[in-house]
């Protein structure tokens, strides 16, 4: 009897422990998943918010473009001696998730690159438009989750061949909370009877990390 007794007692251990060993695997094993679709969804909420940000950047391009064909000529545009109508508020701003953008530095950095690429003096960036995206595009005041830039400078002399049109440079920028960045770039030709976009395209460069350089 007392053997009996003790073998069902060993039974009963042995279950608890394989009982104990399958709640631990289950455990880790929810965690794992856990995190998995955390970091799935983290990563989906990232991109839509950078597609958001370039939707955004493109839409202040097309403003800026528009604007810049009502010009009679650029050069006031590329010095600021004529500021643009596109300007609303002060250059840096607060965005949703307590994050700040600095939009006289990320000029900075721009031209630094630009400096890098083509030799210092070959262009200069100057800073044409700002402003809520909301306030500047949608022309609704409510929507301040992007902050919308843009800039211009004139040509590089070897980046076109036709001497006889006026070429300026737009790029536009969108800043939105937790990183979200979009940027585009496009080339502008004035022909004696027309404005023409002759070039587009994403900027993925170091978007990211242009209105935190030191």
């Amino acid at each position: 009897m007392t053997k009996r007794w003790v073998e069902r007692r060993n039974e009963q251990g042995s279950a608890l422990l394989v009982t104990l060993l399958a709640a631990v695997l289950l455990t880790g094993l929810a965690g794992g998943l856990a995190s998995a679709i955390m970091t799935e969804e983290s990563i989906e909420a990232n991109h839509r918010r950078g597609l958001v940000a370039l939707y955004a950047a493109d839409s202040m391009l097309a403003r800026s473009v528009s604007d810049l064909a009502g010009r009679a000529t650029w050069p006031s545009a590329l010095d600021g001696s004529v500021p643009s109508g596109l300007r609303l508020g002060p250059t840096a701003r607060m965005l949703a998730d307590g994050s700040s953008v600095d939009l006289h530095r990320v000029t900075d950095s721009l031209q630094r690159r630009l400096d890098q690429e083509r030799g210092p003096g070959a262009a200069r960036w100057q800073l044409y438009a700002w402003g809520w995206h909301g306030e500047l595009v949608t022309e609704s005041d409510l929507d301040r989750q992007l902050f919308v830039a843009a800039w211009v400078r004139g040509r590089v002399v070897e980046a076109v061949s036709d001497e006889s049109a006026e070429w300026i440079v737009v790029r536009a920028s969108a800043f939105g909370p937790f990183g979200s960045r979009g940027a585009v770039e496009a080339v502008l030709a004035r022909d004696p009877d027309t404005v023409r976009m002759v070039a587009w395209d994403i900027d993925a460069w170091d978007v990211a990390a242009l209105d935190s350089d030191p």
